[in-house]
């Protein structure tokens, strides 16, 4: 039996590999070659060995010369080369997302780590719409060279005329991403990849492939042979990991839309001094700081159930209404883009000049504890960055970590992070450990008898100034980092929030869900104190002046509020019933809620709050309002709440269940 080669053939469309033997010739590659990529024929491509297109494979009958493992460059010779596949079934947009239902009140939610690579498997990219991000598609249409001005001195052509001294830069030119004030640590990414497509002799069609680094030993070995522990080979072992300092990032600045939100994301920590976790909500879009840049811009704040403490905090997974507020996020146009934390240490000598310490971020502390960095990375692993320039379809994640922290003057600090690729694929593996003692460091897992560990390496400098190689036992979590830009809008940017955060007529927010530790707890009686600030006349019956402050949209327009229209255990409304509200909210349609607020969904409501407050003026429908009469008694049967643990029926004036002690709205 002949021995078999292995080439690697890289197109536009992806990477994939062609088995050959050393008696093919070169035109039965090309054949092989167009058979694995399902071209009708060979005469619509070439194959190069460099990817300056410089050496071509000929199409001769000669036998070839390639070697096992050989990199080929498939380059089109005619447009419209690879046409999409028709298929039994339709092609379907690459989404890693759990399945979020889009209708109905039916949820499932979604599994922890529900985000598997080996389930998707080495992907045909060519047989899959990889939808890439809507600020990828903006970024890939920009030329993104940096234009410079004519130099007086050196440019000595005319007006019209370019030379070395004044035509456009590339955006990833060190020499200026180094003299920008301040300076750019960290190129973008679609910048990266227009670094991999240039080269001396070729243009911006050259094409990239980025593959994902595996630390996990393949499951199936193509030899054979038993599996781990029993046999190993080369084929199905990962490689050596050499840590290096990422030069790129996904996400190249961090900014709220608001300082309110975080005021109520923090008002957790005033009230009880205990840590809290909340999941960012927002968009991306184009960022003109750094050279074809991508923002993340947060528009609210979720907070999932959690036990907190004065220093840790414990997500309570799986959310049971992960997948509703993910759903409402997408109707809003907005998603999950990060997570946020709170590390604050009150500063009870005020030593600092401010109410908390600065514990973190300097010299003599960390950045991310090793914890934190295998959080951040398990989150970064469930939300992957959708690339169509991967054999995958997926390149690292533009999820981004926000950290609360006390700055070197006491004042509430924000520090955004993300976490390297290395380090997704180090958590993906399991193989990336927290140390006991020491929290800015981390360690690499032992090869056992249940896994198999790759060598991971790291350099640093000895006493005489040499690079040496080190092995990842423990492991400076600093190598794994990346840090990114955060702050808020300046006084004179004009962002319109989505919320009503920062709504002025909204003087007391509707309450956080999840926060029945510090008393405040999502009822109906939430509810009519929220919307009693909205009433046309106050207690007294004296016409208030807020009436004419405010819109309909302005009311509405709280995530919280809709996450409890949906979840309430009285009268809970379905996304049918939420998306002409949603869809309203969404284009800012005044009209739109209006129409959906004098509806009878958002009436019945209006009833029930009738019944349960009397004597409250509450909100019926806009631009009038509703003036209840005075009631003696409330109506038992709206008033009465059924118990979630054991569906005892509470009087409504009853916090707890009378059998079993589980708190109301738990």
């Amino acid at each position: 039996m002949s021995k078999t080669y292995v080439l690697r053939i890289q197109s536009s469309e992806g990477t994939k590999r062609v088995d050959i033997t050393p008696q093919d010739t070169n035109k039965q590659i090309y054949d092989k070659v167009a058979q694995t990529f399902s071209l009708p024929s060979t005469d619509g491509f070439t194959l190069y060995k460099e990817k300056n297109k410089r050496s071509p494979v000929s199409r001769s009958s000669t036998k070839n010369a390639l070697k096992h493992g050989d990199m080929i460059y498939l380059v089109p010779e005619q447009e419209n080369l690879f046409p999409p596949e028709v298929t039994s079934s339709p092609h379907v947009p690459l989404d890693f997302k759990s399945d979020t239902p889009t209708n109905g009140n039916s949820y499932a939610s979604p599994k922890i780590g529900s985000f598997q690579s080996n389930s998707i498997g080495k992907m045909n990219v060519s047989s899959i719409d990889v939808k890439e991000d809507e600020v990828d598609v903006q970024l890939d249409k920009i030329d993104g060279r940096i234009p410079r001005k004519r130099d007086p001195q050196l440019c000595h052509h005319n007006i019209h005329g370019k030379c070395i001294h004044c035509i456009p830069i590339e955006p990833y030119d060190e020499e200026f991403l180094k003299n920008r004030n301040p300076p750019i640590k960290h190129m973008s990414f679609r910048a990266y990849i227009r670094k991999l497509q240039s080269s001396s002799h070729s243009d911006r069609t050259t094409f990239a492939s980025l593959e994902n680094i595996s630390c996990s030993i393949k499951d199936k070995c193509p030899t054979g042979h038993a599996p781990w522990p029993k046999g190993v080979c080369t084929k199905c072992q990962p490689n050596p990991v050499t840590l290096m300092r990422q030069s790129y990032r996904h996400v190249d600045n961090i900014m709220f839309e608001n300082g309110n939100m975080v005021n109520r994301f923090l008002n957790y920590w005033r009230l009880s001094g205990h840590q809290r976790i909340g999941f960012l909500y927002g968009r991306y879009e184009v960022y003109d700081g750094v050279p074809l840049g991508v923002r993340a811009v947060i528009a609210a704040i979720y907070e999932p159930p959690q036990e907190t403490s004065r220093d840790s905090v414990k997500l309570n997974l799986p959310d049971p209404h992960e997948a509703l507020i993910d759903d409402l996020a997408r109707r809003l146009n907005v998603r999950r883009i990060g997570w946020i934390f709170t590390d604050l240490v009150p500063d009870e000598s005020k030593s600092g000049g401010g109410p908390v310490l600065h514990h973190r971020g300097n010299v003599n502390s960390y950045f991310l504890s090793a914890q934190e960095c295998i959080t951040a990375a398990w989150l970064q692993n469930k939300h992957p960055n959708i690339c169509k320039c991967s054999p995958d379809g997926y390149f690292g994640s533009k999820f981004v970590t926000v950290v609360v922290t006390g700055d070197a003057s006491g004042q509430i600090h924000f520090e955004g992070y993300q976490v390297s690729n290395q380090c997704m694929a180090l958590e993906k593996s399991k193989i990336l450990l927290p140390t006991y003692d020491a929290p800015e460091l981390g360690f690499i897992k032992e090869t056992s008898s249940e896994q198999y560990v790759p060598d991971v390496y790291y350099k640093e400098k000895d006493s005489y100034n040499n690079e040496i190689m080190k092995i990842a036992r423990p492991l400076p979590l600093e190598y794994l980092i990346i840090d990114v830009p955060t702050g808020f809008p300046s006084a004179d940017a004009q962002i319109q929030s989505t919320f009503n955060d920062d709504c002025a007529s909204v003087k007391t927010p509707f309450c956080v869900e999840n926060r029945m530790q510090i008393g405040e707890l999502q009822d109906m009686n939430a509810l009519a104190s929220y919307l009693k600030q909205f009433s046309k006349t106050g207690a007294t019956g004296v016409t208030t002046s807020s009436a004419s402050q405010y819109k309909a949209t302005d009311i509405l327009a709280d995530i919280h509020l809709l996450r409890y229209l949906a979840v309430n255990d009285i009268i809970s409304f379905s996304m049918d019933q939420l998306d002409p509200l949603l869809d309203s909210l969404r284009t800012n349609d005044l009209n739109g809620v209006e129409t959906w607020m004098e509806g009878s969904d958002w009436q019945t409501i209006v009833q029930v709050l009738q019944t349960q407050t009397p004597g409250s003026p509450e909100l019926a429908n806009r631009p009038s309002y509703m003036d209840y009469e005075d009631q003696t008694d409330l109506a038992s049967t709206l008033s009465q709440w059924n118990c979630p643990r054991c569906t005892f029926i509470n009087p409504g004036s009853s916090r707890t269940c009378e059998i079993c002690s589980c708190e109301k709205g738990s």
